[in-house]
């Protein structure tokens, strides 16, 4: 395939990143050979920009960064949003009905400009730990005074299933709830999926009419790898995004999944 028609997005944790948050050197040259060759590379994530942009020296984007599973769609060069789709005040009510029916899950909420907490557990300190970044410690909500890009809950994975059926009741409200991690459900604005960015992001680069392929391995990717033209998945991806993938990859995350998702393009 001539590699200048088509478009590569890739999620980072669990496709691009491997367990221990880095980029492989084989993804890494895979990367570099891609765009040489004339090809259009980006990516799509959950991650906020503050722990995104530790990766964009070493990983050229030539599309906007699609970030927060889709909330926001980013130009990093100019500083700029481009898109924003954010929670609507339903997510309050949401937040207050968890913290009182479960009190040991901690919450997070992400703005673009802050990440903010309430208490710590064992799956909170996890993932401050692996993000890498500061978080405010809030007692209340209402101290927050930008808009909510999305929410997040985090505790241990058979709590967070339990809150998976509690939540169904908001369905419908002007939110979806997504699976990001087996430790974590985060709550989206009802329009905002990575699929969805995608769409947005494509055409603000103006690469409509290209080929698109997209590289997941989570819940969270699903649309992502829908929205794209061929969908990869590593090998260590969860079955329901298998399912829809076009290709399973025989590499892991740990292994240069993205790598081998690049050359299956190129011989395609």
């Amino acid at each position: 395939m001539e590699l200048s028609k088509t478009v590569f997005v890739t999620d980072l944790d669990g496709t691009l990143l491997t367990t221990d948050k880095r980029i492989t050197d084989e993804d890494s040259a895979a990367i570099e050979r891609y765009r040489r060759l004339g090809g259009h590379f980006g990516i799509a994530t959950g991650r906020p920009i503050q722990t995104t942009v530790r990766y964009l020296e070493n990983l050229p984007c030539d599309i906007p960064l699609i970030l927060y599973n889709g909330c926001i769609v980013y130009d990093h060069c100019k500083d700029k949003i481009l898109y924003a789709s954010y929670l609507p005040e339903v997510a309050k009510t949401i937040l207050t009905d968890v913290r009182e029916s479960f009190p040991d899950i901690s919450p997070e909420i992400f703005t673009f400009e802050d990440q903010y907490y309430f208490h710590l557990n064992d799956a909170e300190r996890w993932h401050q730990s692996i993000l890498g970044i500061e978080y405010t410690k809030l007692e209340s909500h209402l101290q927050i005074t930008e808009p909510w890009c999305k929410m997040l809950f985090a505790d241990e994975p058979e709590v967070i299933t339990c809150l998976e059926d509690y939540v169904k009741k908001y369905d419908g409200k002007g939110v979806r709830f997504v699976r990001s991690c087996p430790k974590f459900l985060e709550v989206l604005p009802l329009d905002a999926s990575k699929g969805a960015a995608l769409d947005i992001a494509v055409d603000l680069a103006g690469y409509r009419g290209l080929f698109i392929a997209a590289a997941g391995d989570y819940d969270n990717d699903i649309e992502l790898i829908k929205a794209a033209d061929l969908g990869f998945c590593p090998s260590s991806s969860q079955e329901c995004v298998k399912a829809e993938a076009d290709v399973v990859l025989e590499s892991s995350n740990d292994c240069g999944a993205v790598a081998e998702a690049l050359k299956f393009l190129e011989n395609k």
